[in-house]
């Protein structure tokens, strides 16, 4: 039934304003939105309460989205304290602060700390019952991560499997969410796919097209604690579930945020990776193409969206000799926007020096194909 005219205005009227800090971040202009939420901190008084635990955590999400981790630590350490005093130990919110301070442990290396903090709040979270199923399905992802950093891919496979299949149960309101885990577990079985072994008995248990669209199998008997080699057919089969996700996320993603988004290009290089893997290097130079577009188009100079959306064009293209001085060119400006990246850290720590080392590749590249050049 249609709303009378000024019904509508009425409800139009008293709908919640738009979060302009929120609005900044979907748009991926973390930077922008940094200013919004300080301000958002210290309105929320120095008095501990739940609103200020939620302004400490919505900057240090932000900050943490800039890779700046000893700026977000702090807060993220303020909020749990003041969750845990108001709350205690077994409530969802401090099992949300222990999550997201298990991520800042893995990115500093401290990983048995990441490890025991992330099981903490998956186990509060998974005793909270249906309203904690979102937060659980993100409490799983972020696990399933540091357990793969820890060399512990299959347990991180069966996590990532089991987030992404909470959150498509819970349908429209969590497709946002159910995206982020499609594209995580994509990337993890691409990682999986180039790695050459796996725990003994894996191949047996992983089918084609189980990762989203089936049940995990019943276990028919008890790990070895061996390992198999990952063999041609193995790493295709991981490959082709890996590029299903990946175009499932693409799809969710498209609906929801448009083609010009910067998650939509991270869905498409993820979807690159995948299709580069199999062989397919034209179907996967096209989706760098178009997700390197999107990021210049709307993220800022020195992001590194920005940075990895060309190095991974470059290395693409210098697999084809005629093609190496537009490889170079690319190549050239990845290393400027990983520099204008090194700008934005205050000092030259961790972060910084972790960051810089992950851009190793594009200098060598730079130079490679300089020297290709340089001698034909």
């Amino acid at each position: 039934m249609a709303l009378a005219p000024a019904l509508a205005l009425l409800l139009l009227s008293q709908a919640a304003p738009p979060d302009p800090a929120r609005v900044l971040e979907d748009a991926g202009r973390y930077r922008e939105a940094e200013p919004i939420l300080r301000r958002a901190v210290s309105d929320a008084g120095g008095k501990p309460s739940d609103a200020l635990a939620d302004a400490a955590e919505r900057l240090a999400d932000n900050l943490a989205k800039q890779a700046r981790p000893r700026e977000a630590e702090p807060l993220y350490r303020r909020a749990f304290e003041i969750r845990l005093a108001r709350h205690g130990t077994a409530h969802p919110v401090v099992a949300r602060s222990l999550s997201q301070l298990a991520g800042l442990a893995a990115d500093a290396g401290r990983l048995d700390e990441a490890e025991a903090l992330s099981a903490s709040a998956v186990t509060i979270l998974t005793a909270a019952g249906p309203d904690a199923r979102l937060n659980l399905a993100r409490a799983q992802g972020n696990r399933a991560g540091i357990l793969a950093a820890m060399g512990r891919h299959e347990d991180g496979y069966a996590l990532y499997r089991e987030a992404a299949a909470t959150l498509q149960r819970l349908g429209p309101t969590a497709e946002a969410e159910f995206a982020v885990a499609l594209n995580n577990l994509g990337s993890h079985l691409v990682r999986m796919a180039g790695a050459t072994s796996v725990q003994a008995g894996f191949r047996r248990s992983f089918t084609l097209r189980q990762a989203v669209l089936s049940p995990l199998p019943p276990v028919s008997a008890p790990a070895t604690g061996g390992t198999e080699p990952v063999d041609a057919t193995l790493r295709r089969r991981l490959l082709f579930d890996a590029a299903m996700a990946l175009r499932m996320a693409l799809s969710v993603r498209v609906k929801l945020l448009g083609e010009m988004h910067p998650d939509t290009a991270n869905s498409l290089n993820g979807l690159a990776a995948a299709e580069r893997a199999l062989g397919r290097r034209a179907e996967a130079e096209a989706l760098y193409r178009r997700a390197l577009a999107i990021k210049l188009a709307m993220l800022p100079s020195g992001d590194r969206d920005r940075v990895i959306g060309a190095w991974s064009l470059a290395s693409v293209i210098a697999e084809d000799g005629a093609r190496t001085g537009e490889a170079r060119t690319l190549y050239r400006a990845a290393a400027g926007e990983a520099l204008t990246a090194q700008g934005w850290h205050a000092d030259y720590d961790r972060a910084a020096s972790t960051e810089l080392r992950s851009f190793a590749p594009i200098f060598t590249g730079q130079i490679r194909t300089a020297w290709t050049l340089a001698n034909p």
